[in-house]
């Protein structure tokens, strides 16, 4: 592994506009990998993409959202069944009225 001249961090690969570059971790000091260095960073092992797992906040958030328009649509459903059970009393109690006359 090869170390920043600048401050000593440590200098991992990255490919930028189709050159091959090492990129320091802590000052983001970049120069040219040279063949000697790219022998050091030969990846040795890979992961089977069925164990690699994608976590985002953006999954988190639709779940948010989600939520939040299940209690949108409990409150409304609540608001409109007071409204008929209003209509119904003021329809009954009409109702009643009209009856005594």
């Amino acid at each position: 592994m090869k170390f920043c001249p600048k401050c000593g961090g440590a200098m991992v690969p990255v490919k930028r506009d189709g050159k091959e570059l090492l990129r320091c971790t802590k000052c983001k000091y970049e120069e040219e990998m040279k063949k000697e260095s790219k022998k050091e960073y030969v990846v040795t092992e890979t992961k089977n993409k069925s164990e690699k797992v994608l976590t985002t906040s953006l999954v988190s958030d639709k779940s948010g959202r989600k939520r939040e328009e299940e209690e949108l649509e409990q409150e409304r459903e609540e608001y409109y069944r007071e409204i008929g059970l209003d209509l119904l009393r003021d329809e009954l109690e009409g109702n009643e009225e009209n009856d005594e006359d």
